[in-house]
């Protein structure tokens, strides 16, 4: 039964160094802690800082990835990571997150899909889902804005995915707080998405300012969620791990038990106008 962790970081916005000094750390105490598969936020090692894109973004394999190749062989799990891709061949950029192995083979990298606002004037949005399997099951990585729209997670469960594995910057603003968004609605959502596609869903998430001037406010939350919408552990304030055992055997017995919702959706197609 693997162990899964999330990892939840107060970005040092525009110092890669000291953000990977956070992962080297959380990332022992997850070795301590035996975790098998551990997740770290969107864009974690940069924030956003636009007006330095070119400089801080990095190729995939690069600098980074040898870093966090090397914590995940210390720490004996999986890493996924969200980092700020450059295309060497093209100039592009991309909102990216990676997948590194216990012994630091790079075994996927994931690039955005949907691009929220302001990222479409910097960020090129990538084109193909990610499922790997990782021998305890199949995960699929997400990131941010992208678990807004559930065909787009149907569509990776329709590939198999018995994980969805979230790296997130999810924020509130000056605006936000004035239309009384609730910060709970991130949680909420995380588990709607569970519950539908009944598979256990994790997500890494910051806390604290995600720009340089602190207009971008990350709001924690990061948390493990099972298929019945059991928060299994959560991070609370500031920075830390979460950490719970994800039993998969459980998932078709929920869907068994009450919750047949993925067969259902296949086999009753909508036809109204």
């Amino acid at each position: 039964m693997p162990r899964l962790a999330v990892a939840q970081t107060v970005c040092k916005v525009g110092d890669v160094p000291a953000n990977l000094e956070t992962a080297a750390s959380l990332l022992a105490q997850a070795g301590r802690e035996r975790a098998d598969l551990v997740c770290f936020p969107e864009l974690f090692t940069t924030g956003l800082v636009p007006e330095r894109t070119a400089e801080l973004a990095e190729t995939i394999p690069g600098p980074s990835t040898d870093t966090l190749g090397r914590l995940a062989r210390a720490c004996g799990a999986f890493v996924v990571a969200g980092l700020l891709e450059k295309d060497p061949d093209g100039g592009r950029f991309y909102n990216s997150s990676v997948l590194l192995s216990p012994d630091a083979t790079l075994l996927a990298r994931y690039r955005k899909v949907y691009l929220y606002l302001g990222e479409r004037d910097i960020l090129t949005p990538g084109r193909e889902p990610c499922v790997c399997d990782v021998g305890f099951g199949r995960l699929a990585l997400t990131i941010c804005y992208d678990y807004v729209f559930p065909q787009y997670i149907q569509h990776l469960v329709d590939q198999g995915a018995e994980l969805l594995v979230h790296s997130t910057a999810w924020l509130t603003t000056d605006a936000c707080e004035q239309w009384r968004y609730h910060p709970l609605s991130y949680r909420a959502m995380g588990m709607t998405r569970a519950l539908e596609n009944t598979v256990f869903f994790m997500s890494a998430n910051h806390a604290g300012a995600f720009d340089a001037d602190g207009a971008l406010r990350a709001i924690g939350q990061s948390a493990i969620i099972a298929p019945w919408g059991e928060v299994l552990a959560e991070v609370g304030e500031g920075q830390g791990l979460a950490v719970a055992h994800a039993d998969f055997s459980k998932a078709p017995q929920w869907r068994s038990a009450a919750a047949p919702y993925v067969s259902d959706r296949r086999a009753v197609p909508w036809h109204g106008q």
